[in-house]
């Protein structure tokens, strides 16, 4: 597997393995378990070809997403529900996709069909265009200066796509049928506790709920002493909160757009140096344009990314050295100020909150708060 570019957190290159186009590879003639083969079988049917190979490109405890080549020569995308597990999140991520393809040029896979669960269909899944290229974390770091700034800019713009989709104007994940948007409680990769997830009218409740259920969460530690400093921790955070929502009020900044919100490096593909396709919108809401008009990640040096507070424990790695990263940030500002300068104001005014949120639903383990700890004393030290 050809190696790709990273930057570590004190800004050296390194050349490393990728993300894998497969974690699993099968062709006709290699033994198959019986579950899988049943599936293959209806996946047949719906695209009345035989299928000659798959490649599992993720495999989740809620999904599993194949690639499949055809014997006519086709290559498709299948994502099929794991049984057991309930359709809601399913249901709304396919239904975004043909919505999307619909009403916008934002580059998503089409859907071709969706094979519902039945008495006699024990699986859930969907067949969906395979777009060309490969994850940008695989490709973005080893392209010139150039065609990064081209990449930037091109996102940019499929941000402020997002940013004029009319949507329900409260915090949550959609559920389309007909054509209708209803909302159900925001879905996240650390799912709210049950007995605070629920639609948002305001992003006080909203705010106030992501703190609740970081209180509750093991991301914080499992020990008395992480979880008391935690506490205190959130605490504070709680008390400095109100007045950074109070300055963000007018519905300048309150209005509700749409917004992936799992848009990583493999997230998004690469077609040599453009934008082919973003895919997998399994997490995705509606939520105020002060949180969602902020620069991709995969250029950020700041907040959960910066390299002073990230996880000692793991192996953190950029898609850009510190400097690029700089000038790229400045090319994303430039380009959304030029298209729509409300939006860049937006962008820039609400970047304190942005980042509140990311270290409310960071995945990552941060024992005590201690991370979000020292990164907001650093907020508090700015002039």
């Amino acid at each position: 597997m050809p190696l790709s570019s990273f930057w570590n957190g004190d800004g050296q290159h390194h050349l490393l393995v990728g993300f894998p186009s497969s974690f699993e590879h099968w062709s006709v003639g290699d033994e198959v378990d019986e579950h899988r083969r049943a599936l293959l079988d209806r996946i047949e049917v719906a695209l009345s070809s035989k299928i000659v190979s798959t490649d599992v490109r993720a495999d989740s405890d809620r999904s599993l997403v194949l690639e499949v080549e055809l014997e006519d020569g086709r290559r498709e995308i299948i994502r099929a529900l794991v049984q057991g597990h309930d359709s809601e999140m399913f249901e709304s991520e396919v239904a975004l996709l043909a919505w999307l393809s619909r009403r916008t040029l934002v580059p998503v896979p089409r859907l071709h069909c969706v094979v519902p669960r039945s008495m006699t269909e024990p699986d859930t899944f969907a067949i969906m265009q395979k777009l060309p290229g490969d994850c940008l974390m695989n490709v973005f770091g080893g392209l010139s200066y150039p065609d990064k700034e081209s990449i930037v800019r091109e996102i940019a713009k499929i941000m402020l796509r997002l940013n004029d989709v009319s949507v329900p104007q409260r915090i949550g994940t959609t559920l389309i049928r007909n054509d209708e948007i209803t909302l159900i409680p925001p879905q996240r990769i650390t799912p709210l506790p049950a007995d605070i997830a629920r639609v948002f009218e305001t992003l006080e409740d909203y705010m106030h709920a992501l703190i609740e259920a970081r209180r509750a969460s093991d991301m914080i530690g499992t020990d008395d002493a992480d979880r008391a400093r935690a506490q205190v921790a959130l605490a504070r955070l709680a008390s400095e909160l109100p007045p950074i929502l109070a300055r963000l009020s007018s519905p300048v900044y309150r209005r509700c757009v749409l917004r992936h919100d799992d848009l990583r490096d493999t997230n998004v593909l690469l077609d040599g140096s453009r934008i082919s396709g973003v895919v997998d919108w399994e997490y995705h809401s509606t939520i105020p344009v002060v949180l969602a008009a902020q620069p991709p990640c995969w250029i950020r040096y700041d907040g959960i990314y910066d390299p002073r507070f990230t996880d000692t424990a793991l192996e953190t790695w950029w898609l850009a050295s510190p400097e690029d990263a700089s000038r790229l940030r400045a090319v994303y500002s430039e380009t959304v100020k030029a298209l729509n300068e409300d939006y860049w104001r937006v962008m820039a005014e609400g970047e304190l909150l942005q980042q509140i949120e990311e270290w409310l639903t960071e995945h990552r383990p941060d024992p005590g708060c201690d991370r979000m700890s020292a990164w907001m004393d650093t907020r508090r030290a700015r002039p």
